[in-house]
């Protein structure tokens, strides 16, 4: 699958783990990931970037950090402009599932934009955990179920009764 990375640029730090979260991705988990520190050039068209990069892959990741809520709900910058983007589609239809929200720099209580509000997120606040994070995010983008619910069976009751069941 095809995905695009939304973040705000909060910190040279935060921009490293973005660029080994994405990397991580496509290297150990066969993700072609659209990436602006990868695929955009000294005098692209950055708005057009976005609009493209948004609007041709399966799946968005947002990385959101305490200034990527603040300018998505603000409607400033990159992050903002990704965010007008990005809902047009939720306006259009509100059951749409290809936006991933990932928690990275984040203090706030609320930890999404209004827009993602509704979403279940991943946390990869605590770095101890981001090879586990990671596996999970990427079986997510792989189209994996974590966990494979068990067959249901005809009801016992409806030709049995409760007595001659065998329960170990």
């Amino acid at each position: 699958p095809q995905l695009f990375v939304s973040y705000a640029y909060d910190s040279e730090e935060h921009k490293a783990w973005v660029l080994k979260l994405a990397t991580d991705l496509r290297q150990h988990f066969g993700v072609d990931v659209v990436f602006d520190q990868w695929d955009l050039r000294i005098g692209d068209d950055l708005s057009l970037f976005m609009e493209r990069g948004l609007s041709n892959v399966a799946l968005v990741l947002c990385i959101c950090s305490d200034s990527y809520v603040i300018k998505a709900n603000a409607g400033k910058g990159g992050s903002g402009y990704e965010k007008m983007i990005m809902t047009r589609a939720l306006i259009k239809d509100t059951d749409i599932d290809y936006l991933i929200p990932v928690i990275r720099a984040n203090t706030n209580v609320i930890k999404l934009p209004i827009f993602l509000s509704t979403k279940v997120y991943i946390d990869f606040s605590n770095d101890s955990e981001y090879g586990c994070k990671l596996r999970e995010l990427a079986e997510r983008i792989q189209g994996v179920d974590i966990k494979r619910k068990p067959p249901l069976v005809l009801n016992p009751f409806s030709s049995k009764t409760a007595d001659s069941i065998d329960i170990q």
